[in-house]
């Protein structure tokens, strides 16, 4: 009796091909932005800016594993996403 995974290290070659064309998801995210002026007497205004990056906390994930001779061959191990960032400013122009 043989190791699967030996006679599968020997047949590379054919598993190259099929599975070159496995790819990853696409990016799944949204980036907001909301300003607001106020403007008050002898030009002096007050911009209130938030940035949401990542807004609705999607995850990115990886490509599956491609290699046959794997345990988890196939199977996406992992995510590569930053969390949801949110930032705020406050501008004062006169």
């Amino acid at each position: 009796m043989t190791n699967s995974a030996v006679q599968l290290s020997n047949h590379l070659r054919t598993f190259s091909s099929l599975f070159s064309g496995i790819r990853q998801d696409g990016q799944n995210n949204l980036d907001a932005m909301l300003s607001r002026t106020f403007h008050f007497e002898r030009g002096f205004q007050l911009q209130f800016r938030t940035d949401w990056f990542n807004a609705l906390n999607h995850p990115q994930f990886l490509a599956p594993n491609t290699t046959p001779t794997s345990s988890a061959f196939g199977q996406v191990t992992g995510t590569w996403s930053s969390p949801r960032t949110i930032q705020f400013a406050l501008k004062v122009l006169f």
